[in-house]
């Protein structure tokens, strides 16, 4: 999935690059650079995702007798199901008794039991849906920024050859695009472009989560 088309690049970034770019060539660095967006942003989803069977360990959070699990993804549109298991025991739970934060992805449930048994609880949300749906501008103008960082840097290395560039050399400094660099917070090039791409997407990356 592309977070922009062809059309809104060439308007974010006021270049026209078909006059000398087949479009299957653009498309393609848009298509990747919105898998490295994704990657940087970990558990963010910039569509809306049905996601079922998620599990995660609960803890006490900061709200009174109340249990707290975070969704892998974010953001939140509506849970439909959850579960608890505390040993081989399933019990499903009142969802009317579940509170939200949307954008932060927490869950914060009731509990009634004690709390030295949180330790051994774990959460299965067998049903949520996550994700934006639609892409916030932001976003699109980072991809926009990196795609025409791509662009520029394989007009470089190539000599004005339409190629996809997958690394990229000045001197003893080397840079390699990968979803996994985009894992670790490292986006693009270095260039101006990629780090104010990364200033952009700061609000949507949710650091430690894979």
């Amino acid at each position: 999935m592309s977070f922009i088309d062809i059309a809104e690049f060439q308007t974010l970034v006021n270049v026209d690059f078909t006059a000398d770019k087949p479009t299957v060539y653009l498309q393609g660095i848009l298509d990747v650079v919105s898998d490295h967006i994704t990657a940087f942003c970990l558990g963010t989803l910039f569509e809306e995702t049905a996601v079922t069977n998620e599990r995660i360990q609960a803890y006490v959070g900061g709200r009174t007798n109340k249990l707290t699990v975070r969704t892998k993804y974010r953001p939140l549109i509506s849970v439909a199901s959850i579960k608890y298991r505390i040993g081989s025991t399933d019990t499903t739970m009142d969802i009317s008794e579940v509170d939200l934060d949307l954008d932060g992805g927490y869950i914060y449930l009731l509990w009634y039991g004690p709390l030295w048994r949180v330790r051994d609880l774990w959460i299965t949300i067998t049903s949520y849906t996550a994700g934006y749906t639609t892409v916030p501008d932001m976003v699109k103008m980072a991809t926009a920024l990196l795609a025409q960082e791509w662009v520029d840097a394989d007009d470089k290395a190539s000599g004005g050859t339409v190629s996809v560039l997958t690394g990229y050399r000045i001197g003893n400094y080397a840079e390699q695009y990968s979803t996994t660099n985009a894992e670790v917070g490292n986006l693009g090039l270095g260039s101006s472009r990629s780090r104010l791409a990364a200033q952009l997407l700061g609000k949507y990356r949710r650091p430690g989560v894979k």
